[in-house]
């Protein structure tokens, strides 16, 4: 039995390391944004400090309630981190850590490939930019993307869904999928702000929105509930770091 103060500890090392990268990348972001958009409401260094202590906070929560939800279902969470606070359950493995990683990596060659067949065929239903601005921006968002959406869609939302959900195959089925359509609906807002308001988007941005996002929300879910969060973050990473950085240094 893993103790609460455990996955207390697992939940703050998650949510610090999202926290880091995403104060971090605020500086790098602010430029890309319109000029009114700009402007912090405190100087730059205090305004990155108090957001990184609400996100250690909030996303410290949810993820600690994720993993107590996660084991009220049997499976292991945070196998990797586990196995740091209670050396003697020897769950984790590097070799799970690295195919996750490869796997992320192929989504992002899909991704890559989807995407220029999209614009091939179908110009001008993406928006314009599809990418943070530079690699050093592209390199800190993909960090923080990966810890702050896979606390938030995997080890919380799909923990949480597996526990509201009757147990077996079709409860788990239906867990992973409404958890991958929240998380690529979550990417609404980004969609409408990059073609400038809701009325500008075309139809067929909706239909490439949860289609890709929801592929994606759909294995990184499946190997957070084969090998855990931490494996399920490295996937994400694996998918950014192609998708964003990789693409944009074989395009400069």
């Amino acid at each position: 039995m893993v103790r609460r103060v455990d996955d207390l500890k697992s939940a703050l090392v998650l949510s610090s390391a999202f926290a880091m990268a995403a104060a971090a990348a605020v500086p790098l972001l602010l430029p890309s944004l319109p000029p009114e958009a700009r402007s912090l409401p405190l100087p730059p260094p205090v305004f990155c400090t108090v957001l990184a202590v609400q996100l250690v906070v909030v996303y410290g929560l949810l993820g600690f309630v994720g993993l107590r939800l996660a084991r009220t279902r049997g499976f292991e969470p945070a196998p990797c981190l586990t196995a740091i606070w209670n050396p003697q359950s020897n769950r984790w493995g590097w070799r799970r850590a690295g195919a996750a990683f490869a796997i992320g990596n192929g989504c992002g060659a899909l991704l890559v490939a989807a995407v220029a067949a999209i614009e091939r065929f179908l110009p001008g239903t993406l928006p314009g930019m599809l990418h943070p601005p530079g690699v050093a921006a592209s390199l800190l968002a993909s960090v923080a993307g990966s810890f702050g959406e896979e606390i938030l869609f995997r080890l919380f939302a799909l923990s949480l869904l597996l526990r509201l959900l009757p147990k077996g195959r079709v409860g788990m089925t239906v867990a992973i999928g409404a958890s991958a359509f929240a998380f690529a609906a979550a990417h609404a807002p980004a969609l409408v702000f990059l073609f400038g308001g809701w009325q500008e988007v075309p139809r067929m941005s909706w239909v490439w929105l949860i289609a890709l996002n929801g592929m994606l929300g759909v294995v990184f879910g499946v190997v957070y509930l084969r090998d855990g969060i931490v494996c399920a973050v490295l996937a994400h990473l694996g998918t950014d770091l192609v998708w964003h950085t990789a693409s944009q240094l074989l395009r400069a």
